[in-house]
């Protein structure tokens, strides 16, 4: 994965004028994290005007206001102090009324750059990476993809209609990779994490130019990969490459080509005082 240009760079940090342009909470928290507390690295559900994360570390924390809402694998935050790594903090913040969580993490930023006195550059950076494309000249779609018909198979569909999550419950499950109501883009998200990551050479990108949404299954075994087994039946068939299963079941292929990559540098940052 090598970075072929730097097409934006900006720095973040403390001052009036930012935060004037992003919408900010009406009261909020940010403390140490409880020993015990759980689920860490995670948003808990509450109401619509509410933020509860019970346990993240700064850098996480980073990932969650500045990242796009997916899993954010084509992003990476690093430097500032060791602590920002390891050091959790637990935060409750309310908005003055009704928003949306792509809201929420946006009203994150002020937050986290008044209480960390956290200063931030931001390269956005062109990468050569492996990117998914439509197989087809036709743009027909393999046997494993179905246009989402906005029902879930379990639970309601999610509120918030946004382009890096998949509507329904989703993920990797034994033998098979199952997006309910995604994106492309976030299939590629799920192809560029450890499960697939590994086969693939590196994260993954979307240029398949799709925007809708999409029920699909990827059978694939993506368990870890062992030795041979001598003592195994010469016949025991081997299962194709995860290239072959992406182009035969979703109509995909992968491609070499340049995609975005977001590069978050903590240029400082101090731990919050007692709030």
């Amino acid at each position: 994965m090598k970075a072929a240009l730097v097409a934006v760079a900006i720095s973040v940090g403390t001052s009036q004028d930012a935060a004037q342009d992003r919408p900010t909470f009406e009261v909020a928290s940010v403390k140490p994290a409880a020993p015990d507390a759980v689920p860490r690295n995670q948003i808990v559900p509450t109401n619509p005007g509410r933020l509860y994360i019970p346990s993240m570390t700064l850098s996480w924390l980073i990932y969650t206001a500045y990242g796009d809402g997916g899993f954010n694998t084509a992003m990476r935050v690093t430097g500032g102090p060791d602590w920002v790594n390891r050091t959790p903090y637990a935060v409750e913040a309310v908005a003055s009324g009704t928003s949306t969580p792509r809201e929420l993490r946006l009203m994150l930023q002020p937050l986290l750059e008044e209480r960390f006195a956290l200063k931030l550059r931001i390269e956005i950076q062109t990468i050569q990476t492996n990117s998914i494309v439509v197989d087809r000249r036709d743009g027909k779609l393999g046997p494993n993809v179905k246009e989402w018909d906005g029902t879930c198979r379990s639970g309601k569909p999610s509120i918030e209609d946004e382009p890096t999550r998949p509507r329904c419950p989703s993920g990797y499950l034994p033998g098979r990779l199952f997006l309910d109501g995604a994106t492309m883009f976030s299939l590629a998200e799920a192809l560029s994490l450890p499960q697939a990551r590994a086969l693939v050479g590196g994260i993954t990108g979307d240029r398949t130019g799709l925007t809708g949404r999409y029920t699909l299954v990827l059978d694939y075994d993506f368990s870890p990969r062992r030795p041979a087994d001598p003592s195994a039946p010469a016949d025991v068939p081997l299962q194709p490459s995860l290239g072959t299963a992406v182009k035969e079941q979703l109509g995909l292929r992968f491609e070499q080509g340049p995609a975005p990559f977001r590069l978050v540098t903590v240029e400082s940052a101090q731990p919050p005082v007692a709030n």
